[in-house]
């Protein structure tokens, strides 16, 4: 956990006080931290030592050519053969650094030459592309975003611009593409741009409204990661005190999966900056700002962050508005350096990561080590060994039997878990978390109830059965203490409104396929639920592109499929009622005898037999008016025997038996749209 260590400060102001940046970098297999402050100020290097005080190198102070004119920010980069501090000069009409030699110490002034867009930049990112290496730079003055090739002699050319006012800039790959994530913090604005791969050229990529319903205010910070074979994305929200984390597709898409707010247990309110790190396989996350302190996260392979520890600001520390943050992986701990905007000098800090264990997903029975490992239940039932260490332990979406062993552990129940068990729960010692549960914010909303061993707990229909580690009863405070000690996390699957699912569709027999686009499951709901395990959901996109997240391996089960009507295709129309009030009294439609996809369309209200019932409804959705029972897509095997269906025996079971094979599977089935009775 967080460990306060030093203060370590040059002693002169002008490099002390109000440090507005610090960034990383390694030559030959050492690490250096450069501090950066404002106008009058300059540039501190400092070698990191492992289990001790970092070992200050060089003192710059700006030159006279731009002291008053440079901002309070740097970041290194790399120029043909030349390593430099890049920083924002008002003024410049050129990239403008200090060069930074390979023992650490900060060589001279550099500029190079005109840039179109100027000098003053607010964010720089760096990428190679085949056998280019691109700069990207974001131009304060023009509100222009310019990729440059570095050439052989430092020099620059400008490959393409493309419009856009940002503060902070990442590289993220995907697969075999290139992204650029980009901030504006005016606009609170996310957005993601495809490289080209022979050029360069940026282009920016549509349809990321996903983010826009998370409530990110003010993007002061943006860190990205490559971990658990995914790439992430990390957002800091100032003004909405909050974190974000976004998964970045190969479509360039970014899809939410968690996002915590800032509570009175922890210290990234106002956060303005955070610091990502993968160490063995283990992300973890640092973030800061005017809540006077430190909040420490690890993430887990599907995006959630688990709440490790807060460090409140003491009379030792310098934590007052922490501005910015670096963290380094340095011997068997990282190093947490933190600059405040009020307080002198940096705040060290040490997480100890000597002992982290394994990363394991499965189902049956998942073994730990005795070192930190985090274990995750699969989608059928599944027993959870940690063994020794400080473990961390989530369940699947099938019954989880959890037993932490020695140390302490954290138990991280999932929602919509079939049912969970822990055998040994230590209370003082083990933490239950269950920020996975929607809206619940205190202990008191849970319904607790005290065994003659431990302890039931309930929620919303999910039940945790506790064993206490003693075999004693357990009470509530025993198990939560005086309330929940992490941040608020708030759902990011915001699709769940009436007509979230709701989209045009295409009415007959149709080939869904896992690996491809399906047009008759535009924004619909997929269902897998295994043989032995529990459902699992995933929400298609326009294009009826999902992913239910199946992991490899042969698992048979039920798919079943969730769409709502779209009003805006106009497929059902008050003819429709017309042909069901003929069926209704033996009449045939108008094109001759109905069949029994006909029957299953015309019986909107599913009782089981036409009548004027289902006539009157279809008509109430033809014009728009308020009805009991709304249209929606039903999904049949393609091969199910629909031969008994008839005018008064409308029976038929939705949804189709599939075998998922390493998470892929395709099905022919039939999509009819009650209400609207046409020849299918």
């Amino acid at each position: 956990m967080l460990q306060f260590e030093r203060m370590v400060a040059t002693g002169t102001a002008a490099l002390d006080s109000g440090i507005g940046d610090t960034a990383l970098k390694t030559f030959n297999g050492e690490t250096y931290l450069y501090s950066t402050t404002g106008p009058g100020g300059g540039i501190v290097s400092w070698r990191l030592v492992d289990n001790a005080a970092p070992q200050e190198l060089d003192q710059q102070y700006f030159d006279v050519t731009i002291a008053h004119q440079v901002g309070r920010s740097g970041v290194p980069v790399h120029l043909a053969g030349s390593d430099q501090f890049v920083l924002d000069v008002d003024t410049a009409t050129g990239l403008v650094g200090y060069e930074l030699n390979a023992d650490g110490t900060i060589g001279g002034l550099q500029e190079t030459g005109t840039l179109i867009g100027g000098g003053d930049v607010a964010a720089v990112a760096q990428m190679t592309v085949g056998t280019n290496d691109l700069l990207v730079l974001a131009h304060e003055d023009t509100g222009q975003i310019g990729t440059y090739r570095v050439n052989g002699d430092g020099s620059l050319s400008l490959i393409n611009s493309v419009t856009g006012q940002v503060d902070a800039l990442q590289v993220l790959p995907v697969d075999s593409r290139q992204f650029i994530v980009a901030a504006d913090s005016v606009r609170s604005s996310i957005t993601t741009y495809a490289v080209d791969q022979s050029t360069g050229a940026l282009r920016e990529m549509g349809g990321n409204s996903a983010i826009e319903m998370l409530g990110i205010s003010t993007p002061t910070a943006v860190e990205t990661i490559q971990v658990y074979g995914k790439s992430w994305v990390i957002v800091a929200g100032a003004e909405s005190n909050s974190l974000s984390v976004l998964e970045l597709g190969s479509d360039g898409q970014l899809t939410p999966t968690n996002h915590v707010l800032d509570t009175l247990h922890t210290r990234f309110e106002s956060v303005q900056d955070l610091s990502v790190i993968e160490v063995d396989g283990r992300a973890f996350v640092v973030a800061g700002g005017g809540d006077d302190g430190i909040t420490l996260f690890t993430m887990t392979p599907d995006g959630q962050l688990i709440h490790l520890d807060s460090f409140a600001d003491t009379l030792d520390s310098g934590l007052q508005n922490v501005e910015t943050l670096s963290v380094a992986h340095i011997g068997e701990a990282l190093q947490v350096f933190a600059a405040s905007q009020q307080d002198a000098g940096l705040t060290q800090l040490s997480v100890s990561v000597a002992d982290i264990g394994i990363v394991a997903e499965g189902f049956g029975t998942v073994t730990g080590t005795a070192q930190n490992d985090m274990l995750s239940g699969g989608i059928l039932d599944t027993t959870l060994n940690g063994g020794a260490g400080d473990d961390i332990l989530i369940t699947g979406t099938g019954a989880t039997t959890i037993t932490g062993g020695t140390g302490a552990d954290i138990f991280v129940i999932r929602q919509n878990n079939a049912s969970t068990t822990i055998t040994d729960f230590q209370a003082g010692t083990d933490h239950l978390d269950l920020s996975d549960y929607p809206f619940l914010r205190t202990p008191a909303q849970l319904d607790f109830t005290a065994t003659a061993e431990g302890a039931q707990i309930s929620y919303r229909g999910e039940v945790i059965e506790l064993v206490s580690a003693s075999g004693s009863s357990l009470t509530s405070e025993a198990v939560f203490g005086s309330g929940f000690d992490g941040p608020d996390y708030i759902p990011v699957d915001l699709g769940s409104g009436p007509d979230s699912n709701a989209s045009e569709g295409v009415q007959g027999r149709v080939m869904l396929d896992s690996d491809s686009a399906n047009l008759a499951l535009g924004n619909a709901e997929v269902r897998f639920t295994p043989t032995g395990g529990s459902t699992l959901t995933a929400q298609a996109n326009g294009q009826g592109e999902f992913d239910l997240d199946v992991p490899d391996g042969t698992f048979p089960g039920r798919l079943d499929i969730i769409k709502s009507y779209s009003t805006a295709s106009n497929e059902i129309t008050a003819l429709d009622a017309l042909q069901v009030l003929r069926m209704s009294v033996g009449l045939d439609p108008t094109w001759g005898p109905a069949d029994a996809e006909n029957f299953i369309a015309a019986d909107i209200t599913r009782d089981g037999a036409i009548n004027a019932l289902d006539a009157l409804a279809i008509l109430q959705v033809a014009v728009g008016q308020p009805t009991e029972y709304e249209a929606e897509w039903v999904f049949l095997d393609a091969d199910a025997d629909l031969s008994g269906i008839s005018r008064n025996n409308v029976a038929y079971e939705t949804g189709a038996e599939v075998t998922i094979v390493d998470g892929a599977f395709a099905v022919d089935m039939t999509s009819i749209l009650l209400g609207n009775v046409e020849p299918v």
